[in-house]
């Protein structure tokens, strides 16, 4: 059976899927609800969204079918509005009440557009920054640091000593959910549960290596590397020797858990029930999720500032290290069409495994 490691995943907006991954300047709106009869009552909701249109074209289509009237409360414009959409729904977890609208009373959205403001222009500083030098390659060469480099290392240390448990304890709850759930498909409103047969997965990297001039007739070559701290704290240190021993514990049950269930699929419950525990257990992931989410975007930004002072340098010694440089990457749909024999022979299985969705709001 696979590691599960990675197979825990938390629902995103409907705008995770929209055009806007393509970039380009976006609205970013706020909605709230009213009801002509009684206009000083509040719904504490509002629904934050991204559009590419006028923003009243979009209340014209969401106002169908809606029995109370659609007020836009604010909206800017935005280069990273997807960005900023996602960062305003992770930082609220435990207030999406369903997918794109939050419990929010109408008297705290001016407080939520501000922040949502300073989070965009800030989010899009560290999107500059990762085109302009993520694109360039580096000289090979380490510099010394600089008094401000020193201070940027010093606060991303700070960062990621908060950061760097919260991941442990929200990998300690989402396992916890799922070894309270048991050997079902779903339980309502927490976590849907998926079992994935063997299969086997085409490898780019494998054609490249076996079928290098096959390959090269669909490929092309783009700049790549990994960004890299230095002497930072990460999960693997000291600090959170016990945390990180629970969670191993507990990865471990839930690999038993994982195997059982692959084993006797026909024996897996379609729909389990909702205990308190579990819903304890997914308020506190919905918490751990708004502050993994702001330590993230702090780090981001320290990333983004780092990224622009190492300039072509490969590394500040001490601080971090930027390596990048050309390599090919495969149209793998394409060498598959055109060479469906070489590209049998370019796949790798891929074992059984369990994927997990924890839902990202609380609709119960």
């Amino acid at each position: 059976m696979r590691d599960d490691e990675n197979n825990f995943d938390a629902v995103e907006s409907p705008a995770e899927m929209d055009a806007a991954e393509a970039g380009g300047s976006w609205q970013v709106y706020f909605l709230s609800l009213a009801d002509p009869a009684d206009p000083g009552r509040d719904f504490g909701l509002v629904k934050v969204g991204i559009t590419k249109n006028d923003v009243e074209r979009r209340i014209e289509q969401l106002q169908t079918g809606n029995p109370y009237q659609i007020c836009c409360e604010a909206s800017f414009q935005s280069a990273v509005a997807r960005q900023v959409e996602h960062w305003v729904h992770r930082t609220n977890a435990s207030r999406v009440a369903q997918l794109e609208w939050l419990r929010l009373a109408r008297s705290d959205i001016a407080d939520v557009v501000k922040t949502a403001k300073q989070e965009g222009e800030r989010l899009a500083r560290i999107a500059e920054a990762m085109a302009r030098w993520s694109q360039s390659e580096s000289n090979g060469k380490e510099r010394q640091p600089g008094s401000g480099e020193k201070r940027l290392h010093e606060t991303v240390r700070g960062v990621l000593t908060d950061l760097c448990p919260v991941k442990l304890r929200l990998e300690r709850t989402a396992r916890s959910i799922a070894l309270e759930a048991g050997k079902v498909l779903r339980i309502p409103g927490i976590v849907k549960i998926w079992p994935f047969s063997p299969s086997r997965r085409f490898s780019s990297q494998m054609a490249l290596d076996k079928f290098p001039n096959l390959a090269a007739g669909h490929a092309v070559e783009e700049v790549g590397g990994s960004f890299r701290w230095r002497d930072v704290p990460n999960l693997g240190s000291p600090g959170w020797t016990d945390l990180r021993a629970e969670v191993e514990c507990l990865k471990e049950k839930q690999r038993e858990l994982d195997t059982a269930m692959l084993e006797n699929g026909n024996g897996l419950r379609k729909e389990g029930e909702r205990t308190n525990n579990l819903a304890r257990l997914h308020g506190e992931y919905l918490d751990l999720k708004q502050q993994e989410a702001r330590l993230t975007v702090d780090e981001e930004d320290l990333k983004a500032q780092a990224i622009q002072a190492i300039e072509d340098c490969e590394a500040v010694a001490g601080v971090c290290s930027f390596r990048r440089s050309r390599r090919p990457i495969l149209n793998g749909k394409a060498f598959c069409a055109a060479h469906p024999e070489e590209a049998a022979q370019c796949s790798s299985e891929r074992e059984a495994y369990i994927r997990r969705r924890i839902w990202a709001s609380r609709s119960y």
